[in-house]
């Protein structure tokens, strides 16, 4: 692995699920180790479908120079799930989900069912398609920090000497903890 990898991390912007407003940005960071290049954006519905299929835009736009993709989790506006294999398959570029937690699956699973009657079963695939929950400990500026990520492309010891790449203030990656910043502000 070269040792300022090009990455490309998506965030979501804030939103409110209770308004008029039905839309919300996915945004792109574009970094080289961790000096950014580049910040692209558009727009995705809360709670729709359509995440993935935006961040293969987006991501095409950079698809000969970056190595990996990085989100900040599998969801974005709510419940608008990626799907992992997708675009996998369609970028050839290994795609990295990062949570800073265990997830509660049952407790996804149940709100899904209770919010999305119609479409439960095509976001609940997304998620189990996602595959497993990985655990690794990076060190930042802070100390060591627990990180968990889902990944397709890249064997887990890939994505662990990525993020120690990657990381350096917080245990995000640099591309979505800019992105978050970004999102933050609009």
């Amino acid at each position: 692995m070269k040792n300022f990898p090009i990455t490309i991390g998506f965030d979501d912007s804030k939103f409110q699920l209770k308004s008029n407003v039905k839309k919300t940005q996915l945004i792109g960071v574009v970094c080289q180790g961790t000096r950014l290049v580049n910040v692209i954006i558009d727009e995705i519905a809360i709670d729709g479908d359509d995440a993935t299929d935006t961040l293969i835009r987006l991501t095409n736009r950079y698809i000969k120079e970056i190595q990996y993709i990085l989100t900040d989790t599998i969801t974005f506006g709510g419940f608008n799930i990626i799907d992992m294999e997708h675009i996998y398959a369609l970028t050839e570029k290994p795609i990295i989900a990062i949570t800073d937690s265990q997830v509660d699956l049952n407790s996804v699973e149940a709100a899904l069912k209770k919010n999305f009657p119609d479409n439960y079963n095509s976001k609940m695939r997304k998620i189990i398609k996602a595959g497993d929950l990985y655990e690794t400990e990076i060190l930042t500026a802070g100390g060591p920090s627990k990180v968990y990520y889902h990944v397709k492309g890249a064997p887990p010891k890939e994505v662990n000497e990525l993020l120690e790449k990657v990381c350096i203030d917080s245990k995000l990656p640099e591309p979505i903890r800019i992105a978050h910043l970004i999102g933050k502000a609009l």
